[in-house]
C-alpha cells in the first residue's frame, strides 16, 4: 500500500507564515476532518514552499510561555488564561510554527510512513512530491483507520 492511497489532498487548506496566530486558528478550525476540525496544517510560503506546520500544541505552547508552566498550579488571577490568549492571537504564524518538518513522498510505502511516524512522535507528515511541492498530508488517525479497516475486513 503506497502512500497517495490514504493522503488527504491540500487544496486551498494551508497557512501563511504571515498571517496571524488568531487568523490561522480560525482557519483550522473551520477546515473539516469528518466531525472536527483538524489539529495540524501545513504552512507555505507564496503557497507552494513548505515552510512549518501548526499544531495544536504549538499553539498552546504560544498561549502558556514554558517560564509559566511549572508556575501555574498556585496561580488563580481571574482572567489570566484569557488575557494570554488574547495576546498570542496577535502572534504570526512565523513565529510559533514548527520548521523542522519531516516529509514523505506520495509513492513510498506506508509502512515507511507509519515507521517515520512512530519513530519520530509526529502526529501528521507533509506528502510532497520530487519538487518539494505539497501534495497532502497523512495523518496518524489515516494509518490507524488503514490498519483497522485491514483487522476488521480479515475478520469477516
Amino acid at each position: 500500500m503506497r502512500v497517495k492511497e490514504i493522503m488527504e489532498p491540500v487544496t486551498s487548506n494551508w497557512l501563511r507564515p504571515e498571517q496571524t496566530l488568531y487568523d490561522a486558528i480560525c482557519t483550522m478550525r473551520k477546515t473539516r476532518w469528518e466531525d472536527s476540525s483538524v489539529n495540524g496544517m501545513v504552512v507555505l510560503e507564496h503557497g507552494i514552499k513548505l515552510v512549518g506546520i501548526v499544531s495544536i500544541k504549538d499553539v498552546i505552547r504560544a498561549v502558556i510561555p514554558s517560564y509559566l508552566e511549572d508556575n501555574l498550579g498556585g496561580f488563580t488571577w481571574e482572567g489570566m488564561f484569557e488575557e494570554y490568549a488574547k495576546k498570542a492571537g496577535q502572534m504570526l504564524v512565523r513565529d510559533i510554527m514548527s520548521t523542522e518538518i519531516i516529509t514523505i513522498g506520495a509513492d513510498d510505502k506506508l509502512l515507511h510512513c507509519a515507521d517515520l511516524m512512530i519513530d519520530n512522535y509526529l502526529q501528521r507528515l507533509p506528502v510532497v512530491d520530487k519538487s518539494g511541492r505539497v501534495l497532502g498530508m497523512v495523518h496518524i488517525r489515516d494509518i490507524y483507520l488503514t490498519i483497522t479497516n485491514i483487522m476488521c475486513n480479515a475478520g469477516e
